[in-house]
């Protein structure tokens, strides 16, 4: 048993690291040397972000049957977004004009994500098989060539034809 997810890595190979999620710097450095290797041809990395679930796993959930409001409300002091905005505010590179700008930017973001996410878009089952490896190996062919003849024998029943 490995005594953490990063530690896993080992078992194939990729090289795994901890890092708290609540701590922006600590983030940027190890991913930024995470995608640094990648780029350098030194293969993946397993980055293990530590941080806390602040809201209910869903609307429907009532975190307080497994969780005390006091434990929230520690970790609400450690959110990640607000101790940078803190830092960068005592450090003057971030003002209440730029914070209102990036908000609006946020907003649009989340907006046009949300549409997105409601569009109904017929899935391309190819896509199973579209960005595995650069090379597809014959396993994925051939399992991509059962699809397709699997899908090329369904038959769209005749409008009325009740099966």
């Amino acid at each position: 048993m490995a005594p953490s997810l990063a530690h896993k890595g080992v078992g194939y190979g990729v090289r795994g690291e901890r890092v708290d999620g609540n701590d922006a710097a600590a983030l940027l450095a190890v991913l930024g040397d995470a995608v640094s290797r990648a780029r350098a041809g030194e293969g993946p990395q397993l980055v293990e972000a530590h941080t806390y679930r602040m809201q209910a796993h869903t609307n429907a959930d009532d975190a307080t049957r497994y969780r005390q409001n006091a434990e929230v409300a520690a970790w609400v002091e450690r959110d990640p977004i607000t101790r940078l905005e803190a830092y960068l505010r005592e450090h003057g590179l971030l003002d209440d004009t730029a914070v209102a700008s990036y908000a609006e930017d946020a907003e649009r973001l989340a907006a046009h994500t949300r549409e997105g996410l409601n569009l109904d878009v017929e899935p391309d089952p190819e896509d199973l098989f579209r960005h595995v490896y650069a090379e597809p190996t014959p396993q994925l062919r051939e399992q991509a060539a059962q699809v397709r003849d699997e899908l090329s024998r369904e038959t769209v029943p005749a409008e009325g034809d009740v099966r």
